[in-house]
């Protein structure tokens, strides 16, 4: 499987209301031979360019403000005095990547897709970044996502944020000897070695708690949800 990356970018010089957020749309598609194969999944993520606003002074949080509602909500929680927050600066870079929506076809549901494309884009978009940031709302969620290596970010509670510091990461999504599956592999901690290939899910967010673009929302959508 594979992963299709579009992103639009400005010419013009970034300033606080333009070009210090890129977003990306991604999609999954399977590896085949088809001319237009059919995509898989999609995810929806942005990268926050801390530096490049430091370096503009321009202020953090007008140009989270600047980009919507969902991405100002992350200012107080993550940075502080436009740079972030010290428990967020271990990840060996200055910037952050938010994952904003991320869906799997059911079909192909319970085979660590999600896991194996969070897992890439921290390898890649994200390099330069400090820390990976996606939304949960529910303890499944939690559950689902910590073996890949996100902690729950303070305050917690029923919904809130989850984040894995980059340079830190450990555990790999790697190649199955089952075609189609993609086992979670463990390389520090006392399950050094395991392989996990679970296919639990996180129970979909209620719409009225929580927006659209809850990850735990979007996953698990009817097979209409293709575009």
């Amino acid at each position: 499987m594979r992963m299709h990356v579009s992103a639009d970018i400005p010419l013009s010089e970034p300033n606080a209301s333009s070009g210090l957020v890129t977003w990306f749309s991604i999609d999954i598609i399977p590896d085949d031979d088809a001319p237009n194969p059919a995509r898989i999944g999609y995810a929806r993520v942005a990268r926050i360019h801390i530096s490049s606003a430091l370096d503009l002074n321009v202020p953090l949080l007008d140009v989270l403000d600047a980009d919507s509602g969902e991405l100002e909500a992350l200012h107080d929680i993550f940075f502080e005095n436009d740079w972030p927050k010290d428990e967020y600066l271990e990840g060996g870079g200055n910037d952050a990547l938010y994952i904003s929506e991320l869906v799997i076809d059911p079909a192909y549901e319970g085979r660590n897709i999600d896991l194996a494309l969070v897992r890439r884009l921290c390898d890649t978009l994200a390099q330069g970044c400090t820390v990976a940031i996606l939304p949960y709302g529910s303890q499944r969620d939690i559950d689902y996502w910590t073996p890949l290596g996100f902690e729950v970010t303070p305050p917690g509670g029923t919904e809130g944020y989850l984040h894995l510091l980059l340079e830190t990461r450990t555990a790999r999504v790697d190649d199955p000897d089952q075609p189609g599956v993609l086992p979670l592999a463990v390389t520090t901690g006392p399950l050094q070695g395991a392989r996990l290939a679970w296919s639990a899910r996180p129970t979909p967010a209620s719409s009225s708690r929580r927006p659209q673009h809850n990850v735990a929302a979007r996953r698990g959508a009817d097979k209409d949800w293709i575009k």
